[in-house]
């Protein structure tokens, strides 16, 4: 979708989205925010032996209603996370990967 985009455009949505993850998760302008993210994510680890437990899923929280949570950062980047294949998990470059994500929503979508 940001395809072809001037890096000064970018670079621009860039800091658009840290402000509004730093006023999401209340955090200090000073404090890098990929950490802060990555403190809402954490791995899924079933309580049997399953054929998931070799795969890298992320837990997603339950909520008894299913209204705004469900549509907070912690839960919907572990769906998001977990409806990718093994194979897009398991690619080996971040060149790939990054190509591999941007196609995945469409297929999700259009069945693809």
């Amino acid at each position: 979708m940001l395809s072809g985009l001037p890096n000064k455009l970018l670079h621009h949505l860039q800091i658009i989205q840290n402000s509004a993850a730093r006023i999401i998760t209340c955090s200090k302008s000073s404090n890098h925010i990929i950490p802060t993210l990555s403190e809402l994510l954490h791995p899924y680890t079933p309580s049997h032996s399953l054929r998931s437990s070799s795969a890298v899923l992320l837990s997603v929280p339950t909520f008894r209603l299913s209204t705004m949570e469900a549509r907070t950062f912690s839960c919907s980047a572990p769906r998001f996370w977990n409806s990718f294949s093994l194979h897009i998990c398991q690619l080996g470059s971040i060149t790939q990967f990054k190509s591999h994500i941007k196609t995945h929503p469409f297929k999700l979508a259009y069945s693809l």
